[in-house]
């Protein structure tokens, strides 16, 4: 099939998602192209964190002031995706105080918001924290769902003519002279060919950037730091708890709807498609967060995972940690010659509209099209509408429950089909927080498929692809799999061997 657009974006993430809408607010013609699902990246691999900035303050000032302002944005256009439960930086005995008198500087110079408690008040205001606690922080941090935040992107985008195609990947890029005259792409499920034409492409690949460049004869050093997170079975505070020190392994918990996330490890790797999350990385979470929050050692594990972090860098081995988590906005008609091709990575979930307005402003300039940039003004759709746990809770009762985890509704998952464009399983879980609770889909992903032949869309066996779904889920499992968790596993193995004979 032949395609023609002004302009290509390569990558389903965060940014690609932020680029298509910016260009559509524009009028600009635009086609994003992913070779999974949106968020199959860094996006929907994350801890959830709605950054002020705190945790680069004083290593990257500059990264900070980014977050604080793309914070104080976000709350306005997309407050349906953000839980606004502000973050505290936790000063623990074996920290002492020079860092934490440090940060309130860093903040205070970054414009970002900070108050400084004392040890009854974090008490007061976070009964779980570690009680030898000398002092915290708190700051205007919060948690945001990337799912619904890249999702409402990319439905706003597609309401002012933007196109996507998804689970296509692109096979080959034609270089004539100083320009991408065309790109070939492949659907990865029913193996149509693509031949696509554009004008100008942008590539917001996230990790896979300079295998993408490759395919023009091209490069750009990045580092690839692994982070790995575990998911708790429960909520455990109010809060985003931060240990107030230098970045490292296990400073972080942040309350996700119904559970928590405990992060993160910066691991360097050479290949973004095969990784895992090791025991050695399980024990130091556990060992470091339980040391801010003591009952996490008694805490039941649910699922673990893993995402890449795309850093643009020299090249150099060294500390992952010490590389900034700014943007970096390549033309490379000034760095290669090759007229037509922007390159976008680096950066964070907070700062993915920041990114996409200076892509397009680049772009414009190339395109000779004097329009401005409007989406820090549009609120996103579904801003207007009411939303989380608390509204969930509403309708208990009322409305039938795919998901008790997570009280999806029917009509939620209902509404996601008729919007049509998905194309297995996976996708439907991204639209909704179906599977995201205590029992991982355990008790809700067979009341799906049942509800899916109902609507005659589950394609081939339906045994097979609930194998496939609990294989998947397996991942995630294995890393975590002692005490309580086993027994919920042996119980999931028990329904799905004895019921469906799996």
């Amino acid at each position: 099939m032949k395609l023609q657009t002004e302009v290509l974006v390569i990558g389903g993430g965060a940014t690609g998602a932020g680029i298509l809408r910016d260009l559509s607010l524009r009028g600009i013609p635009s086609l994003l192209i992913e070779k999974g699902d949106f968020l199959s990246g860094a996006s929907g691999r994350n801890h959830g964190l709605f950054h002020s900035g705190g945790r680069y303050v004083v290593s990257d000032p500059e990264a900070a002031r980014e977050c604080i302002v793309e914070n104080r944005i976000l709350r306005k256009i997309a407050p349906h995706c953000i839980e606004e439960t502000d973050g505290l930086f936790v000063s623990l005995p074996e920290d002492g105080l020079d860092f934490r008198n440090r940060f309130i500087q860093a903040c205070e110079e970054a414009a970002l918001p900070a108050l400084l408690l004392l040890r009854e008040e974090a008490l007061s205001l976070e009964p779980g924290l570690n009680p030898d606690l000398l002092s915290a922080v708190k700051v205007p941090d919060g948690a945001i769902d990337p799912f619904e935040l890249v999702l409402a992107n990319a439905k706003d985008a597609e309401v002012y003519g933007a196109g996507y195609l998804l689970h296509a990947e692109i096979t080959s890029l034609v270089v004539d002279g100083d320009r991408v005259k065309t790109v070939l792409a492949k659907d990865l499920l029913h193996g149509e060919e693509y031949l696509i034409e554009a004008s100008y492409l942008i590539n917001a690949t996230g990790a896979w950037a300079d295998q993408l460049l490759k395919l023009a004869g091209l490069h750009i050093a990045m580092a690839l730091s692994k982070g790995s997170m575990l998911i708790t079975n429960q909520r455990l505070t109010h809060r985003v708890i931060n240990r107030c020190r230098p970045p490292s392994d296990g400073d972080i918990v942040v309350p996700n709807h119904t559970v928590s996330i405990l992060g993160t490890t910066s691991v360097r790797l050479e290949d973004a498609e095969n990784f895992e999350v090791t025991p050695r990385e399980v024990s130091l979470l556990i060992q470091e967060t339980s040391k801010m929050i003591p009952a996490i050692e008694e805490t039941r594990f649910i699922r673990a995972y893993a995402g890449i972090r795309p850093l643009f860098q020299s090249g150099e081995k060294g500390d992952d940690r010490a590389i900034s988590r700014g943007f970096v906005l390549i033309d490379h008609e000034k760095r290669d010659g090759i007229k037509n091709l922007i390159t976008i990575t680096g950066g964070k979930l907070v700062t993915y509209r920041l990114m996409a307005e200076k892509t397009s402003d680049l772009l414009c300039r190339k395109m000779g099209v004097d329009v401005s940039c409007t989406t820090h003004l549009k609120p996103l759709p579904g801003a207007e509408k009411p939303s989380g746990l608390k509204d969930r809770l509403k309708t208990l009762g009322k409305v039938e429950t795919l998901c008790d985890c997570e009280l999806v509704r029917r009509e939620e998952v209902e509404e996601a089909l008729r919007e049509g464009k998905l194309k297995n399983l996976q996708d439907i879980l991204h639209r909704t927080r179906l599977a995201k609770g205590t029992c991982q889909g355990g008790f809700c992903v067979y009341r799906l498929l049942g509800m899916l032949n109902e609507w005659e869309l589950a394609e081939g066996d339906s045994n097979k692809i609930l194998k496939g779904f609990l294989e998947e889920r397996w991942k995630g499992i294995r890393p975590v799999l002692w005490e309580s968790t086993v027994k919920e596993e042996e119980l999931m193995e028990g329904i799905y061997k004895g019921i469906f004979n799996l």
